[in-house]
C-alpha cells in the first residue's frame, strides 16, 4: 500500500546541524502547490535552532492555509492566487484561456522560481530585483517575452495592493523596455502565390501514397487541405485558429460572406475547443469575400455540412498547432519555407494597401484595429512624396 502524502501545510522530520559556532535546524513543509520546501532556522544551541525553526514552520504553515493576503505573505503564493482568480474571472465570462495558460507558464518559471520566496513588502521595495528580472527575460528571450513577464508581474502586484500587502506597484519604476525595429513584413506576390498552390497540390499527390504507391486514404486529408487553405485565408485575411473553427453554417456563398465569430484553443485534458468570439476575445466578423473564391466557399460548406470546413482526421476539429506543423512541412519542402499562416494575413493587408484602401478599411477587414495594422501589417513606404514634389520649388541653385 503506498505511503499517504503529507497534508498540506504539514511538515516532516527536524533535523539539526551544526553550522559553524551555531546549530541549523531544517524541515521540509508541504506548500499549497503539492511540493515541498525545505525551511531553515539556525540558534546558539540546538534546542533554540529547533525553536526558532517551529516559529518559521508554524507561520509558515498559516500562510499556506490561509486565504489572507498580508504584507509578509509570500510573493509566490499571491501570485498563484492572482493567476488562478483570473482563470476564474475568464471561465465565468466564455473568454479563452489561451492568455491564461501563458501567464501560468510567466507565474511558474519565472515569478515564483526569482521571486517566490520574498514577501510583499521585500518585492514593494525591491525595484532592481524585478528590473533585473525582467531584463533577464530580455536576454534569454525575447522582447515580447519581457512584455509579458512584465504584465504579469504588474498585474500581481496591482492584484496584492488590491488586498493591502503593497501600497505601490515596483514594476512602474522598472525600466521601460525598448521594442526592436520592426522585422520587415514578408507577403507573397501574385506568382508566388499561384506558384504556390500549384506545388502544394503536386505535393499532396505525392504524399497521398506510401512508399509501395499504395493510396494511404483519410490521412492524406490533410495534405489536400493545404491547397483549399491557402485561398480560403487569402480571401479573408482571418488567423488559422479562426479559419479552422469555421463550420458549413458560418458560410453564406449567395451572399459571399463569411461569418468568423469562433477560435480554436486546446484546453489540457479536456481537447480541441470552440471557443466564442475571435482571438482575443474580440467581437464577430461578417466578410464579403471575392468573386474568384466563391466556388471553393461552396464546395467547402457542401462538403461540410454542419460540420468544421476543414475537419481533422476523425472528423472532429483540427489542431491549429497541427495544422502549423504541417504548413512548415509542406512549404519547406516546395520551397517556401518562410511563408506562416500569418504571411497569409499579411499579404491580404499588402495588397489593399497597395490598392490605396485606408488604414481603417484595412483593419476592419483584418479586424484590428488602424494602430495595429500600421505598426504590424502594413509595409514601410516613403511618407511624403507630395510635399517632396511641392518643394521642388525651393532650389536655391536655379539661375532661372
Amino acid at each position: 500500500m503506498p505511503r499517504r502524502p503529507t497534508p498540506v501545510g504539514a511538515w516532516g522530520e527536524i533535523s539539526v546541524a551544526a553550522a559553524g559556532k551555531r546549530y541549523e535546524a531544517s524541515a521540509r513543509i508541504r506548500m499549497g502547490n503539492g511540493e515541498s520546501s525545505r525551511v531553515r532556522a539556525r540558534g546558539d544551541s540546538k534546542a533554540a535552532a529547533k525553536s526558532n525553526l517551529k516559529e518559521k514552520l508554524v507561520a509558515r504553515r498559516d500562510e499556506i492555509l490561509t486565504e489572507e493576503i498580508r504584507r509578509d505573505t509570500r510573493f509566490g503564493k499571491v501570485a498563484a492566487m492572482w493567476i488562478d482568480d483570473l482563470e476564474v474571472e475568464y471561465r465565468q465570462h466564455g473568454r479563452s484561456l489561451d492568455t491564461i495558460r501563458q501567464w501560468r507558464g510567466y507565474v511558474r518559471n519565472w515569478v515564483i522560481k526569482a521571486l517566490g520566496q520574498l514577501t510583499c513588502a521585500e518585492v514593494e521595495q525591491s525595484v532592481r530585483t524585478c528590473d533585473r528580472l525582467i531584463q533577464r527575460c530580455l536576454a534569454e528571450r525575447s522582447y515580447s517575452a519581457a512584455k509579458s513577464l512584465r504584465t504579469v508581474l504588474t498585474g500581481i502586484c496591482q492584484y496584492a495592493i488590491r488586498y493591502g500587502a503593497m501600497t505601490s506597484n515596483p514594476i512602474k519604476s522598472a525600466t521601460r523596455l525598448r521594442e526592436p525595429e520592426r522585422k520587415e513584413i514578408l507577403a507573397l506576390t501574385g506568382e508566388q502565390r499561384v506558384d504556390l498552390n500549384q506545388k502544394l497540390v503536386a505535393f499532396a499527390k505525392a504524399r497521398s501514397v506510401d512508399k509501395a504507391g499504395r493510396p494511404i486514404g483519410a490521412r492524406a486529408r490533410i495534405w489536400f487541405q493545404l491547397p483549399e487553405l491557402v485561398p480560403c485565408m487569402l480571401s479573408t485575411g482571418v488567423r488559422l485558429g479562426e479559419l479552422l473553427a469555421l463550420t458549413g453554417a458560418d458560410v453564406d456563398p449567395d451572399a459571399k460572406t463569411v461569418t468568423v465569430r469562433f477560435h480554436l484553443v486546446r484546453e489540457p485534458g479536456v481537447g480541441m475547443v470552440r471557443m466564442p468570439y475571435r482571438k482575443g476575445n474580440a467581437g464577430s466578423l461578417v466578410l464579403r469575400v471575392p468573386d474568384w473564391s466563391v466556388f471553393l466557399w461552396r464546395r467547402l460548406k457542401l462538403t461540410a455540412g454542419e460540420g468544421p470546413l476543414f475537419p481533422a482526421f476523425g472528423a472532429e476539429w483540427l489542431d491549429p498547432a497541427t495544422m502549423v506543423n504541417r504548413i512548415r512541412e509542406a512549404f519547406t519542402e516546395v520551397g517556401y519555407g518562410w511563408v506562416t499562416s500569418h504571411v497569409f494575413r499579411k499579404t491580404v493587408a499588402t495588397i489593399l494597401d497597395e490598392a490605396g484602401l485606408p488604414t481603417t478599411q484595412i483593419a476592419d477587414q483584418l479586424g484590428n484595429t488602424p494602430a495595429v495594422v500600421e505598426k504590424h501589417y502594413r509595409k514601410k513606404r516613403v511618407s511624403n512624396p507630395e510635399t517632396a514634389a511641392a518643394m521642388e520649388e525651393l532650389d536655391s541653385r536655379r539661375t532661372g
